[in-house]
This record gives C-alpha cells, sequence and structure tokens, in this order.
C-alpha cells in the first residue's frame, strides 16, 4: 500500500530507512547502482536488494514487499550479479 507523495517499486534514494514489510527497521541505502540497492545493516554485513523488493518508497523510506524473515531469499551478490533475479510476481529473470 503506498500513502500520497509515495511510489511503488522504483529506485530508492541514498539514506533513506529501509523497513521489512512488517515494518521492522532494516537499515538506510547506501548505495544505488541500476536495479539494484545496497542497505547499510547495521551490526550485520551490508547487502544487496534488487528495486523489485520495494512496495512503497518516499525520499526517506523505502518500505519492502518482503519479511524480514525471507530478506536472505531475496539478497544479491551484488550491482552486477547473474544468475537468478527474483521478482514479486514470482517471474524469474536470468
Amino acid at each position: 500500500m503506498t500513502t500520497s507523495g509515495s511510489s511503488s517499486g522504483g529506485a530508492p534514494v541514498v539514506g533513506a530507512r529501509v523497513t521489512s514489510a512488517e515494518g521492522d527497521e532494516l537499515g538506510a541505502v547506501k548505495e544505488v547502482s541500476g536495479a539494484c540497492f545496497k542497505v547499510d545493516a547495521p551490526m550485520q554485513p551490508d547487502y544487496w536488494l534488487g528495486t523489485d523488493c520495494i512496495a512503497s518508497s518516499t525520499g526517506n523510506e523505502v518500505r519492502l514487499a518482503i519479511e524480514k524473515g525471507r530478506l536472505g531469499d531475496v539478497k544479491l551478490e551484488g550491482p552486477e550479479h547473474t544468475g537468478v533475479h527474483r521478482h514479486q510476481d514470482g517471474d524469474i529473470l536470468i
């Protein structure tokens, strides 16, 4: 669900707070590269996600469509990754 002044999906803004689908804070957007963005996660290694994981975004917050417990299923190796790229609707792009 998006609110006024927000968008569904799309490129996040560096520095925006990243939250899971259930609202847990995960970190902040550290870097954006193409259709991927890096999450600066406190007290753990940073990780990359595809912008297709974004449910909504504003200038200061990115809400994921993924629950915190499922992040391991969608983490990417980096913006230049090869292989399977998961999408919200279940389609797989190789």
